[in-house]
């Protein structure tokens, strides 16, 4: 009986494909009780090659998906899905062995909607100052029963040991697991992960369904034994990296405001955010100044710096296009992606 269906869409990365899949053959949970549905969206590499490696050793199914669009991939994996329990994960993680048996045994309470663990960090390469700094500081609010720290644009968390319900906000796409009927009612997952040549076309991604799973008052459940590594490559740890993160952060956040409110921002709107970008750029400009001799906290305003114009840059270019162009505020606007 296959109890849990594995969904991985993924795109020209074969590499990090082949560890994740290694990763799901050690899994402690029967090999028979689930099933690995992996999407291919567009691959151009070697993908279905490393995947017909595992065809004899898992449970595996391939589907090529030339649409472009994260989201295309995860209704994809929906709708070839045997198990009502969906674990989304990404191409380039690996699971600890006991990942699977500990999302299995969180479903069993009938009242959780999604389940998550840590993403710890797997840094290719050891990372500079600056980021290891960020990360050691990236703590969360106290919670009454959690605690912990997150650091969004690389996907990684970690909130220790144990069992506990969670804010689902804290369930990653990474390390994603749901109820089918959950999904369902969100709608599925908005845009995500949209090729260069259509960033314009880019959503909030599974943010909407976390979303949707707080207002309903739907359990999130956290369990430590349900965790992965997340790869940080090389190229992820640069200046370059995070003002792309930050520009696609931006695209999502004007998605957002705009389908919330179902208008575009205004002119008034574009002010306020150039001033408080001038703000921003003017704090860090100080902190430049008081780190002079904290080369390591220097970098860090630097980078911070321009991240958050990156942020606006992508902002602005997203409200632009959608100002420009009727049809894309009826893209945004979409009642479902499915």
């Amino acid at each position: 009986m296959i109890y849990l269906s594995v969904i991985i869409p993924t795109r020209n990365r074969a590499d990090t494909l082949r560890a994740c899949l290694v990763s799901l053959q050690r899994q402690t949970l029967p090999l028979d009780s689930f099933e690995v549905i992996v999407v291919d969206n567009g691959s151009t590499d070697n993908t279905s090659d490393v995947v017909r490696d595992f065809t004899n050793s898992l449970q595996l199914v391939y589907s090529y998906k030339g649409e472009p669009g994260l989201h295309v991939g995860r209704h994809e994996g929906l709708r070839l899905a045997k198990s009502d329990l969906l674990v989304y994960i990404d191409d380039d993680i690996k699971a600890l062995p006991c990942w699977l048996e500990a999302i299995a045994a969180s479903f069993a309470d009938a009242s959780v909607a999604m389940v998550g663990g840590n993403n710890y960090p797997d840094f290719e390469a050891p990372p500079p100052a600056w980021l290891t700094q960020i990360w050691e500081s990236s703590q969360i609010a106290e919670q009454s029963s959690y605690k912990g720290r997150a650091f969004f644009p690389l996907s990684i968390l970690d909130f220790g040991e144990g069992c506990f319900e969670i804010n689902p906000g804290y369930v990653w796409g990474c390390n994603f697991s749901i109820r089918r009927d959950v999904l369902l009612r969100a709608g599925g997952f908005h845009p995500d992960a949209m090729p260069k040549d259509k960033l314009r076309y880019r959503g909030d991604g599974e943010t909407h369904i976390s979303n949707f799973v707080r207002a309903a008052g739907l359990k999130a459940l956290f369990d430590s034994r349900a965790s992965i590594y997340h790869l940080v490559s090389i190229d992820r740890m640069t200046l370059d990296y995070f003002c792309h993160r930050f520009y696609l952060d931006g695209i999502l956040n004007s998605y957002s405001f705009i389908r919330a409110t179902g208008e575009v921002p205004g002119p008034g709107h574009a002010l306020r955010n150039v001033i408080t970008l001038a703000m921003i750029r003017l704090k860090y400009a100080a902190k430049r100044v008081a780190y002079i001799n904290d080369p390591v906290k220097s970098q860090l305003a630097i980078v911070w710096n321009a991240a958050q114009k990156a942020y606006w840059q992508g902002y602005r270019f997203h409200t632009r296009e959608v100002s420009n162009d009727s049809e894309m505020l009826r893209w945004v606007l979409k009642e479902s992606y499915l």
